[in-house]
């Protein structure tokens, strides 16, 4: 015998479906379908920000880096050799005396590795700015805060083009002149423009959480090359016209501006070390967080 169902009137119709319990392994609490695309909902969200928040940094700027310190390398072993070709002079003259062909040869090595200098410098400038704007970058990625890339690359064309422009314009005339107004004036002009990649320097490790004093000591020891560069001279400043009071004395203000230029050469690298290794600290520790969360929430 068929049994018979009575007809949904329109109050029947207008009525909400019931909510159903879905079906869950053993040992498991009950979900509604309303409670599971909540909890789908809120895992979703929570899976995209963890990939926002935890983007892995590039690995390429520590090859920028190996690039760079190869080049400043380079200028330091340059400087260095001009050092020792004054200081074998200063020898020579002492035991034997120089003679004229033997001065132009000195002048001519001496020539040839200022150009080298010249090209080697040239080519560390742009890699820097390359580096300062993949790091930059990095921090962006890693710890999700807003660092500009372009404006940290930018400070450091800044600072180079500045700071020659200041040497050229108002520290070399003021020397010449014996103008002490001038000179002191423009070495802390210089000290203005240097300061801006320490700037940008320090907003990247604030959002790191890297080290801060290496990047202060490349500072310091940029400013004190330059100082050397400009009043003592070095290797690109000293030209076969310069009358030399002494062999030993300017190959031992040479030897100064070599050792300076070691040490900002090693804080370089170092700063740059200490960044790169915030930044991945950084990057580690926002995705295991991360995957923590998520773990808890059920995935």
């Amino acid at each position: 015998m068929a049994v018979q169902t009575a007809p949904r009137t329109e109050a029947d119709q207008d009525a909400p479906e019931p909510t159903r319990a879905l079906p869950v392994p053993l040992g498991e609490p009950i979900r509604t379908e309303q409670e599971e695309a909540q909890r789908r909902s809120l895992r979703d969200r929570l899976a995209r920000s963890v990939d926002a928040a935890s983007r892995p940094p590039y690995a390429v700027v520590a090859h920028v880096r190996l690039v760079l310190a190869m080049l400043l390398s380079a200028l330091c072993l340059l400087t260095a050799a001009g050092s020792l070709l004054l200081l074998m002079a200063w020898r020579q003259e002492r035991t034997s005396g120089l003679l004229a062909s033997q001065t132009e040869r000195l002048w001519d090595v001496w020539d040839y590795l200022a150009n080298i200098e010249r090209y080697v410098a040239l080519a560390a400038a742009p890699v820097a700015v390359v580096w300062f704007a993949v790091a930059a970058l990095n921090v962006c990625r890693s710890t999700g805060r807003r660092r500009n890339p372009i404006v940290a690359a930018l400070s450091v064309a800044v600072a180079v083009g500045g700071t020659w422009f200041v040497g050229r314009e108002l520290v070399g005339p003021g020397l010449d002149e014996r103008d002490w107004v001038g000179i002191v004036g423009g070495i802390a002009l210089q000290a203005v423009f240097l300061a801006l990649p320490l700037l940008a320097f320090e907003r990247l490790a604030d959002a790191a959480e890297a080290r801060h004093r290496p990047g202060r000591v490349a500072f310091v020891m940029s400013l004190g090359f330059v100082v050397v560069l400009q009043v003592s001279g070095a290797l690109s400043t000293i030209d076969r016209t310069t009358e030399l009071s002494g062999w030993g004395r300017e190959g031992a203000l040479v030897l100064i501006a070599a050792l300076i230029q070691i040490l900002a050469a090693l804080a370089f690298t170092e700063a740059g070390r200490a960044l790169e290794e915030g930044t991945q600290h950084r990057y580690e520790l926002r995705h295991r967080f991360g995957e923590s969360v998520l773990t808890q929430v059920g995935l």
